[in-house]
């Protein structure tokens, strides 16, 4: 009786939040808009969709960018992962499925990620709560044969959460799974962004990559504040790091895991997710750092109003603006978009001296 209630209180949760995301308001500005790209006046390129290409974990893809994870494991969701799935394929994207955990639960939720899984040749990550059991773990591995297994952290939704877990001891059961999943592991924020510290303790165990997911796009604060009945959790809306300055604090982890008492540790591969509106953006976190690029709200947004083929021609249109960005801004892959010199407004750089001296004190 108790798990068949636990299993419907995750239904309604994963119903509530498909249903809040298709009527929450995005920022229309964020912290992107306050990254200026220096762009050549004689670029001296010609634009390649073959420029745009890159390595995924090992698996050659059109574009630096993925449809992140957005929901699964309910009749609505697992529709919504087969119409993504089939834009994956399509487009040559990743596609990474929403939380899974709850198989744990209800063994028979596997069966729509599977179905969903089989409609796309293109890599896959399969996205769990860090307090999911290794059993359970290994049997997604298994039957979904992800590239790399996403870990999502997610303190503040979870407070805010009316049935949240407020069990946040997550560093040891995060290093248990990786030691067991024997693939690539992602730790995943839900947007509110990574600090340095949190960067490099994940660099320490060795994880892989970090998805910062960081504010300034859907925002589960809010959602989460929604579905509540009392208390008023608003004041949080604004609590984390922006994906920009997210960005820049897995810069400033860089810096301090190349010091001497840090040799042999290494910044895990940066993603970035959280408000990316448009290929611009992805451009811009490129040049900050990051090697991929996840995109959850925008996407879901045109899927669930205008359908799979007005997603699919988005992505379409997506992957040729950005082929004429990196040429534009004098590049010729996406290796070397790292290279673009940027500038930020003063607010942002206000704040990245003052989390230098925070994590360099009298250094800077």
């Amino acid at each position: 009786m108790i798990e068949e209630a636990l299993r419907q209180a995750v239904a309604a949760r994963k119903k509530d939040h498909i249903a809040l995301a298709r009527h929450s308001k995005r920022p229309e500005k964020n912290d992107f808009d306050k990254i200026f790209l220096v762009r050549p006046t004689l670029p001296e390129t010609a634009p390649n969709p073959e420029n745009s290409e890159c390595d995924f974990f090992g698996f050659r893809i059109a574009a630096p960018f993925f449809i992140n994870a957005m929901t699964g494991g309910i009749e609505e969701g697992d529709s919504i992962n087969r119409s993504l799935c089939k834009v994956s394929e399509e487009s040559q994207i990743p596609m990474a499925f929403g939380s899974a955990s709850l198989v744990e639960l209800n063994p028979d939720a596997l069966g729509g990620f599977i179905e969903a899984r089989k409609l796309t040749n293109q890599p896959v990550l399969v996205n769990i709560n860090a307090n999911t059991d290794i059993k359970t773990v290994k049997l997604l591995i298994k039957s979904l044969d992800p590239i790399a297994l996403q870990i999502h952290v997610n303190a503040v939704q979870e407070l805010v959460m009316p049935e949240g877990n407020k069990d946040w001891m997550w560093k040891e059961k995060i290093e248990s799974i990786r030691n067991a999943a024997g693939i690539p592991v992602i730790v995943k924020e839900v947007g509110f962004g990574f600090d340095v510290a949190s960067i490099m303790a994940l660099a320490e165990m060795g994880i892989e990559a970090v998805d910062v997911s960081g504010k300034g796009g859907t925002n589960f604060c809010d959602i989460e504040n929604c579905r509540r009945e009392k208390g008023d959790f608003s004041y949080l809306s604004e609590c984390g790091f922006s994906t920009v300055q997210s960005l820049l604090n897995a810069r400033f982890a860089h810096e301090l895991l190349s010091l001497p008492e840090k040799e042999g540790i290494s910044l895990p591969d940066v993603i970035a997710s959280g408000g990316v509106r448009n290929p611009l953006d992805v451009l811009k976190s490129l040049a900050l750092g990051a090697k991929w690029v996840g995109i959850s709200g925008a996407f879901l947004s045109t899927l669930l109003g205008s359908g799979e083929d007005a997603l699919m021609e988005e992505i379409k249109e997506w992957k040729e603006q950005f082929s004429g960005l990196i040429s534009l801004y004098g590049q010729t892959s996406t290796d070397s978009c790292k290279d673009i010199a940027w500038i930020c407004d003063e607010e942002l750089e206000s704040y990245a001296r003052q989390m230098a001296r925070l994590v360099s004190p009298g250094e800077v």
